[in-house]
């Protein structure tokens, strides 16, 4: 188990409360609840008796506690010393990201990362805002590059910021040639994700007077625009998402917000030495390709 689920455990059985410790470390109950049943069925024992809102230590938990104390204690030197070594570290990783993100950057940044630290295991997810949270929650993955207007995360690091903008069929022009305007919007129908966190794209809808109660949702990038080149209608999203296409048009929307796209650490107070070697990496990347325009 990580030192980060060890800490939880020891914070529960400090505080006799989920809802306590969650609030102490950062997170939602039900994250705090999971890790704890991960850690259980991991040792194969249950580690607290649970009586309505009180939790308390089990005969087990109370002689694996002084060890659980120990380790936590001992984990702050262990990463020193790892952060010293790092020519030689050896570890895992593991990213979530949009698909615009693992197409357009991520091979780059692998290719580069791998050379410099090629005993290092990079695992990468791809999914969509709800599923990355899933798993930032029960801690299935270290670290997000992601929109921060979902997550509103202490640690994200902004890295480049992208207007929204108007995908459309090739022959749509606008009224006045140039930028979608709220009445233009209104032309055809809006192609819009599954699930209600697209603030952005909600703030232009709303100041349109577009309903949220379009025919298409659809979170498949490839699908999405499929549809948009066959005519069926607009999509609203940053200007990153979808790389220059001869059978679709790109245009600005009138007084457009900015999106913000950047790196969340999702245990920034334990951060492995192979996930801190990573995160630096990301962010020379952007550096280095002039990306990093906040």
């Amino acid at each position: 188990m990580s030192l980060y689920s060890w800490n939880v455990i020891a914070t529960v059985a400090e505080h006799h409360s989920i809802s306590q410790a969650a609030n102490i470390l950062n997170l939602t109950p039900s994250a705090v609840s999971h890790m704890v049943k991960k850690v259980e069925d991991s040792v194969g024992y249950a580690l607290f008796i649970r009586e309505r809102n009180h939790f308390e230590l089990t005969s087990s938990g109370k002689a694996l506690l002084p060890y659980i104390q120990n380790y936590l204690k001992s984990g702050s030197a262990l990463m020193e010393e790892a952060l010293r070594l790092k020519n030689s570290v050896t570890g895992s990783v593991h990213i979530a990201a949009y698909n615009n993100v693992i197409r357009d950057w991520l091979p780059s940044i692998l290719q580069q990362f791998h050379q410099k630290y090629p005993n290092i295991k990079v695992s990468i997810r791809q999914a969509n805002d709800m599923q990355i949270k899933h798993w930032m929650e029960s801690g299935e993955i270290d670290l997000a590059i992601v929109f921060n207007s979902y997550y509103n995360a202490a640690s994200f690091i902004p890295l480049h910021r992208t207007p929204m903008v108007c995908f459309t069929p090739k022959d749509y022009v606008p009224r006045n040639g140039v930028s979608m305007t709220p009445e233009d919007l209104r032309d055809m129908p809006i192609i819009l994700r599954t699930g209600n966190f697209d603030k952005e794209s909600d703030s232009i809808l709303s100041a349109a007077g577009i309903p949220f109660d379009s025919v298409f949702r659809i979170d498949n990038d490839e699908s999405c625009y499929e549809y948009i080149r066959q005519g069926f209608g607009f999509r609203i999203t940053a200007s990153i998402t979808y790389p220059p296409d001869s059978c679709i048009n790109v245009y600005p929307i009138e007084n457009a917000p900015i999106r913000t796209i950047g790196l969340v650490t999702v245990f920034p107070q334990y951060i492995s030495p192979t996930v801190n070697l990573f995160r630096k990496e990301v962010i020379t990347f952007f550096s280095d390709n002039n990306l990093m325009n906040i």
